[in-house]
């Protein structure tokens, strides 16, 4: 049944190939016994569905679809040779499919029904309605869990690169091929649970990881079209179950293996759900899912056929004969889904290509992912222009192009072409800020010492003089000591000799030196209390605490205990030995306050002092404040904030520099400041958010060039 009508579904069981027959073709078909005549059949016919009539025409014409389809055969001589011509073409055709189409590549298998008999018992039970309730809400309370721990959830993901490192690509495949698997086997179990039958099970490389496909399209012999859509969507129940489990696995496992497996499988579901199987834009679960809830067979033939017809009518002004095959209602909403299809397989194809190669770039193999680029959208550019030969070339086609529609169509198309190239549009770029005082003051340790108090932290507003944290020094204390009681004994030695030089004139030399000696002694125990004074780090102006960039944690690999980590404010590290180049904090003026952009290597020549930029914090998602560019270093930054940082919570994407441990951003990055009035509502020292600066106008042709170019990096 399909939109209130009843047809006859007609199986091949050689090919698996089904074919949909209204009430009169059937009848045709039935009376083809090797031996009824053209007259009989045309006889018969008007005879059944009076006051219909048919011609020789049409029935010559539909005995050729039959005998093109497989579905007869005929006894005239030469027959063999059509049909090896028919095998070879097919062939063919499938070759340049696999060619047009390398993410997703089949090759037939085996005939899976009697594993999927064994298996139905046991497992079939998976496919019920209480266990559809059960695990879909089960799904739902997942998702809930990740919704309301969203920046907890987000925290602890991965950096990309730490994800798709190159020791995880082969576990990660292996676990792709296992959750295909699953999937497919959950086509091919609910199929076997609707009175269905699976035939087919192949293998399959799906983004170039191997996997399994299930060929369930015995479903269309089903008449009720829901049971077609619940076995359209049993691969993703399946992958929808597992993703569950393992999100919650994933969430209360500790780092390791099995954490990692727990996340990868949650990855794998959750996107290929999204991505592939549940769009019914690809021809994959969604899009046979639409198919059958619309009642509507070869939905995506018809949409093209409807569209194109639509175009040789109004751009060629072709005369066409009306199709009763395809749509007669809604053919708007049939084109726009062809346009959308088309569209939608450029950006998969797109986002593969952009992850495959920013994969491979870190191990300098990102000529494999120009080659799959290639390949890739060589098969999606392939089609339309072979099929643009072939209209050319048919004979009398051009004949019938009305030149006045052909004109327009050209200067329509020219002057869009012209626009996206050259129009220029406002343009913005996106990056990471945070807000900092305006010039901070740094406070270096000055006196080399282990931490003994700390008086503040971060944040906490100070005037200058303020004491902010002691340092102890042993062998300065020591040193203080002795250089006193050197003090003391020189001047007890000058005393004497000053008495005794009233009775001996000879000594004047002596009392000289030994007063020349005790202000040297005196000077270095001035100096010392200076240094020891300084273990006093005071604030050399007024303003707010902020912390220094942490340093990182760092295991000595030459037998050596490991250094402090962290920041000087930091509890844990009382009794830290600092040196005097140690950066204890900074200080800034709270009133005073500039938001410091991270700006990527690829946006920095775009941007230029006086450039208006949006600002969005997000602890005020709701509030956006303005400014402009004051100031755009042109020096990369070593290292990045870590509240900006993306294992943080942040939007810069960073990792660890092997060499001094910080956390330094992927892409080389350079800092623009924006300064903001003394006054700014709803922003505060520390906050951090997402900046949108105004950069000058660019037409979108400009703009896919740069996206190629960048994704790519073509080199001329």
């Amino acid at each position: 049944m399909y939109q209130g009508t009843s047809y006859w579904v007609v199986k091949e069981p050689v090919g698996l190939q089904y074919f949909r027959f209204h009430d009169e073709e059937y009848f045709i078909l039935q009376m083809l016994d090797g031996h009824v005549s053209l007259q009989q059949i045309k006889d018969g016919f008007e005879q059944e569905f009076a006051p219909q009539k048919i011609t020789f025409g049409d029935l010559q014409q539909f005995l050729g679809m039959l005998h093109r389809s497989g579905l007869v055969i005929s006894n005239s001589p030469g027959q063999g040779g059509q049909l090896r011509k028919r095998g070879s073409e097919k062939k063919k055709k499938e070759l340049l499919g696999k060619l047009a189409n390398i993410f997703a590549i089949r090759f037939r298998g085996i005939d899976p029904e009697g594993i999927l008999r064994r298996m139905n018992p046991v497992l079939g039970w998976v496919f019920t309605v209480p266990a559809l309730i059960f695990f879909v809400g089960f799904g739902l309370i997942t998702l809930i869990l990740v919704g309301m721990n969203f920046e907890l959830f987000r925290s602890k993901l991965p950096s990309f690169q730490e994800f798709f490192a190159a020791e995880n690509w082969l576990y990660m495949g292996l676990l792709m091929a296992v959750v295909k698997i699953c999937h497919e086997f959950g086509h091919g179990l609910s199929c076997k649970r609707f009175g269905g039958e699976c035939h087919e099970l192949g293998f399959m490389l799906l983004v170039f990881t191997p996997c399994l496909y299930c060929n369930v399209s015995d479903s269309w012999m089903l008449p009720n079209k829901w049971k077609r859509v619940w076995i359209g969507a049993g691969g993703m129940y399946v992958e929808l179950i597992l993703a569950s489990f393992a999100t919650w696995l994933w969430w209360f496992s500790e780092p390791g293996l099995l954490n990692f497996t727990f996340l990868a499988t949650m990855f794998i579901c959750s996107v290929s759900t999204v991505v592939f199987n549940a769009n019914p834009l690809l021809r994959f679960d969604g899009y046979y899912i639409l198919m059958d809830w619309l009642e509507i067979p070869n939905l995506r033939q018809k949409a093209t056929e409807t569209l194109k017809r639509w175009f040789q009518e109004t751009c060629l002004g072709l005369e066409l004969q009306e199709n009763p095959f395809l749509p007669q209602r809604n053919r708007f909403m049939f084109g726009m889904f062809t346009v959308a299809s088309v569209i939608y397989r450029w950006v998969v194809v797109i986002g593969i290509v952009m992850f495959l190669n920013q994969v491979l770039e870190p191990y300098g193999l990102r000529v494999i992912g120009r080659l799959f680029a290639i390949i890739g959208f060589g098969g999606l550019i392939a089609k339309p222009i072979w099929e643009s030969i072939k209209f050319i070339r048919t004979p009398g086609r051009m004949q019938k192009v009305k030149r006045s529609r052909l004109a327009a169509t050209v200067a329509v198309a020219g002057t869009v072409i012209a626009a996206f190239c050259f129009v220029p549009l406002p343009y913005h770029i996106k990056c990471a800020f945070e807000v900092r005082p305006a010039d901070p003051r740094s406070v270096y340790a000055g006196t080399p010492g282990q931490i003994e108090q700390v008086l503040v932290k971060p944040g906490d507003e100070v005037r200058e003089g303020d004491t902010l944290a002691i340092l102890k020094n042993s062998q300065l204390t020591l040193k203080l000591a002795d250089l006193e009681s050197e003090e003391r004994i020189a001047d007890v030695r000058l005393a004497s000799l000053s008495r005794l030089k009233r009775y001996d004139s000879s000594l004047s030399g002596q009392t000289t030196t030994q007063k020349k000696m005790l202000d040297s002694v005196t000077e270095l125990r001035r100096k010392a209390q200076e240094e020891i004074d300084q273990l006093q780090i005071k604030a050399p102006i007024s303003g707010v605490i902020i912390p220094p960039p942490d340093k990182p944690d760092e295991d000595p690999q030459d037998g050596r205990l490991p250094e402090w980590s962290g920041s000087p404010l930091d509890t844990e590290n009382i009794g830290a030995l600092m040196t005097q180049e140690s950066l204890i904090c900074m200080i800034g003026d709270p009133r005073h306050i500039e938001a410091v952009l991270i700006v990527d290597q690829g946006d920095i020549q775009l941007i230029q002092e006086g450039d208006s930029v949006e600002l969005k914090p997000d602890a005020r998602r709701l509030e956006v404040l303005h400014g402009k560019i004051d100031q755009v270093s042109r020096t990369e930054m070593k290292y990045s904030p870590a509240s900006l940082s993306s294992q943080s919570g942040g939007d810069l994407d960073t990792q660890v520099d092997p060499e001094t441990g910080n956390m330094r951003p992927i892409n080389a990055s350079y800092q623009a400041r924006v300064p903001l009035p003394e006054v700014s509502e709803g922003m505060r020292v520390g906050y951090r958010g997402t900046a949108k600066i105004s950069a000058a106008p660019k037409s979108l042709g400009w703009r896919f060039y740069r996206f190629l170019n960048k994704t790519f990096q073509f080199d001329f």
